[in-house]
């Protein structure tokens, strides 16, 4: 039978492999600099995972440490003197401490809610901290420059799309938008943090909430009311009202979230897809990166979650399967 979740743990790790996890938590945070956090930030989990999960919870936090004033030391003190890029006399500062904060949700704190919350608790709960982390970064920067957020967030757009000389028409919905793109940025790292995490629990044995197979993901059918709400909102934005424009945008954001969750829907409805038609990993893999490619875009495959909430495209049995996701993966012995 499955030990519960929490009751047990593997034994501790020996040094030479708690200094090779340290290094990959700390390579993780070079990487969210030197490539991007989506990316570095789940490699870092991984290996702060594997400290906490191997009762190295000392060393995961000596790495937590080390790793960010590291990436924080590369940023400031290597790459942006290379560009020439003007900074702020707290910046390097603030941005350390928020990378050190984010490592820490993402290892430990990540790690201690899989294995008594549920992969999608987990993922809510790390999303809704590392986007509240994005919002302090951005309101410190704004305030060091004497903008508001809004401000602040349509000046790095101009800056980064100013060779493309974009209109006001198009400039100013991209930084309406700003809020969303920080929760569908932040919900996909949250993700691959989870997915990651929950890899290394299984290969040191340690019993966590069960994370189901992609062919089985299924959101609660609750979240249809994401896209109903984004569009009544919508809609009451072409109202003659003064409020018209902020419903407007919220509604946007709302929208962008709700593409975000469903796109997850609709690559599980994939997967079944081909896990029926007992397509070969090669193909698979090629097969989900088309899938992201086709929604970069149109919204098919998120509107294919859409409906598979409705129909149920894949005759899940729904009870059953939200129940699944609350399980708990056996203890390797």
């Amino acid at each position: 039978m499955a030990r519960v979740a929490g009751n047990t743990a593997p034994g501790a790790l020996n040094g030479r492999r708690a200094v090779s996890l340290a290094l990959v938590a700390i390579m993780g945070a070079l990487t969210a600099v030197l490539i991007d956090p989506v990316i570095g930030l789940p490699i870092a989990a991984a290996g702060l995972a594997g400290l906490v999960y191997g009762r190295q919870v000392a060393v995961s936090i000596v790495a937590v440490i080390l790793g960010g004033l590291a990436a924080g030391g590369l940023l400031y003190g290597i790459i942006v003197p290379l560009l020439g890029s003007a900074v702020g006399a707290s910046e390097p500062y603030v941005y350390t401490a928020l990378l050190v904060i984010s490592l820490l949700i993402v290892g430990p704190l990540t790690a201690v809610l899989m294995r008594y919350r549920s992969a999608l608790e987990t993922m809510t709960v790390v999303t809704a901290l590392l986007t509240a982390l994005s919002v302090v970064e951005l309101s410190v920067y704004a305030a060091e420059a004497g903008q508001s957020v809004n401000a602040y967030v349509e000046a790095a757009v101009r800056a980064l799309f100013a060779q493309a000389e974009l209109g006001d028409e198009v400039m100013q919905p991209l930084v309406a938008l700003w809020p969303g793109a920080l929760v569908t940025v932040n919900g996909l790292t949250a993700v691959l943090v989870v997915v990651a995490v929950g890899a290394m629990g299984a290969r040191l044995g340690v019993a966590l909430k069960r994370m189901p197979p992609l062919a089985a993901f299924d959101l609660d059918v609750r979240m249809v009311v994401l896209p109903i709400v984004a569009i009544a909102l919508l809609a009451a934005g072409r109202l003659p009202v003064d409020l018209a424009p902020s419903l407007e945008i919220v509604g946007s954001n709302l929208l962008m979230v709700a593409r975000l969750v469903f796109f997850l829907q609709g690559v599980a409805v994939f997967a079944g897809l081909y896990e029926r038609a007992k397509f070969s990993r090669p193909v698979r893999i090629a097969g989900f990166v088309l899938l992201g490619v086709t929604e970069a875009f149109a919204p098919a495959v998120s509107l294919t979650g859409l409906a598979d909430m409705w129909l149920n495209l894949r005759r899940l049995p729904r009870e059953a399967s939200s129940s699944a996701q609350s399980g708990t993966t056996p203890e390797k012995d």
